[in-house]
């Protein structure tokens, strides 16, 4: 009964009940789009970086994390097959692959540039490489070069390329190796980076049987620490493990953090929206001060009247938060399969972020959204229901 005649109240004056609705419409919908969009950057952020530079859990000798930034291809994991069998066999172990990345010169006719090498399985990998081809072909050997370096070197598939570098043992080796390839990861990469089949790798660098990292890619990303534990009890001294999360460091708790702010922030967006309900529940109130005096007079409980007025707010609220939340799920849902473009902001990041973002939410967001779209404006209603309800029947007649 409260609620119909709370309903017949909001439409007494329809145009203001209107605005109102459309002020928590575009909080509620500011609220999803910016949690959709936060998520969609962080994911890709750490999707890309356990892809590219860690894997879920990383092996590496203690030498090589004090200068990873030199990229030392002296400080290798021997006996790697056998190691390899051994972490493979571990409970939520999806695969292990050997990585090697070290810094190059690349020679082309008269051009030679600085990059990064990166050498992998071509054929195994999580890059889905194959995919990312714009010219040449894929044959799971050979070189494979970002089409902005490709640019620098003014370089085409079939050609051949000259790669010199340091190695494992010292002193410098060279090799000619054929270009398969150009890519395009629509991220920094494509400036500086090129994949190498594990083979020519070994070739190059005088690895024999060792590797500078053994990347490891769980079954479940949440299990990450319990699989580190179990990884680090099957290697010898000198080599450890660590998580992406370590590896991230200071810059993930940044990112956890970063979450917590915006799902601060978009609770206070919705609640400032919301005052705008208690200035609508407020206009009401002094707009019909006879008509409560009238009703406590005839017997309404103080309780009946702070219900009544706290459902016509929440009615209001409810109507402009659900289609927003509801609105903003349907916009995020087609901009997160098409994707947003942020080359021209992202292009000078050298991180592993993709300059095509896709924001990403889900049903259980969309029921956060909701219910907060419902919570927060009904305890707005609250404040000027308190006030209607402590007057005095005969004073809000005489006012």
């Amino acid at each position: 009964m409260i609620w119909k005649f709370a309903l017949r109240n909001v439409l007494r004056n329809r145009k203001r009940s209107f605005l109102t609705m459309l002020t928590v419409f575009f909080g509620a919908l500011l609220v999803g789009v910016t949690q959709a969009w936060v998520n969609g950057l962080v994911n890709d952020y750490i999707e890309n970086f356990t892809r590219y530079q860690t894997g879920h859990v990383r092996v590496t000798t203690e030498e090589f994390l004090k200068r990873e930034k030199f990229m030392p291809v002296d400080e290798v994991i021997t006996g790697v097959e056998a190691l390899k069998k051994k972490i493979e066999n571990l409970q939520d172990v999806e695969r292990v692959e050997e990585r090697v990345q070290f810094g190059i010169l690349l020679g082309h006719r008269e051009t030679t540039v600085q990059a990064v090498g990166m050498g992998l399985e071509l054929t195994s990998n999580p890059l889905d490489l194959k995919n990312k081809i714009i010219k040449g072909k894929f044959t799971g050997s050979g070189i494979y070069i970002g089409h902005k370096l490709a640019e620098k070197l003014k370089v085409s598939p079939g050609e051949e390329l000259l790669i010199a570098t340091k190695t494992s043992i010292g002193g410098l080796n060279g090799i000619r190796v054929t270009v398969e390839g150009i890519f395009r990861l629509g991220m920094a990469y494509d400036k500086r980076y090129f994949f190498l089949d594990m083979k020519d790798t070994r070739r190059l660098l005088k690895l024999g049987d060792s590797t500078t990292a053994l990347f490891i890619y769980s079954k479940s990303h949440d299990n990450v620490e319990d699989l580190k534990t179990h990884v680090s009890a099957t290697l010898p001294g000198g080599i450890v493990a660590k998580t992406y999360k370590e590896q991230m460091g200071e810059f993930y708790a940044t990112l956890d953090t970063m979450k917590s702010f915006y799902a601060f922030f978009e609770i206070l967006v919705l609640f400032l929206a919301s005052f705008v309900i208690i200035n609508t529940m407020m206009m009401a109130i002094f707009e019909r001060l006879r008509e409560i005096g009238t009703m406590k007079a005839m017997g309404m409980t103080d309780g009946e009247i702070f219900l009544n007025f706290t459902c016509e707010g929440a009615i209001i609220g409810a109507a402009g938060g659900i289609t927003g939340a509801i609105i903003g799920f349907l916009i995020i849902s087609y901009f997160g399969t098409r994707g947003i473009d942020m080359s021209s902001q992202l292009e000078s990041f050298e991180m592993p972020i993709e300059y095509v973002i896709h924001p990403v939410t889900q049903l259980k967001d969309l029921a956060i959204a909701l219910a907060i779209a419902i919570v927060v404006p009904a305890c707005a209603a609250m404040i000027p229901a308190r006030y209607a309800r402590k007057l005095m029947p005969a004073e809000a007649l005489r006012k």
